[in-house]
């Protein structure tokens, strides 16, 4: 499945409950930050996901997995979750 920049972010936004995952995109070259917040501080971020990197769900998936299994190690609790079909 193929997945453009407007869906990667709402998944991105939807995926650190019930913390913040908040997106800033670069249309420039399709990319894409994030940080994952409390409200008043970040707590993890990614600098810059390429499209090669979010466009493959298998691939974006695991950034997200890996970005959520390092808040879970630091203690914070998220919600389940599972990549959208």
């Amino acid at each position: 499945m193929t997945i453009d920049l407007a869906r990667a972010v709402h998944i991105v936004e939807k995926a650190f409950l019930p913390l913040h995952g908040e997106v800033r995109e670069d249309p420039s070259d399709a990319s894409f930050s994030f940080a994952v917040t409390d409200g008043s501080q970040v707590l993890a971020a990614v600098a810059h996901v390429a499209r090669s990197q979010y466009s493959h769900a298998g691939h974006l998936a695991a950034l997200i997995e890996r970005t959520r299994l390092e808040l879970a190690h630091d203690g914070h609790l998220l919600e389940p979750w599972s990549m959208p079909g």
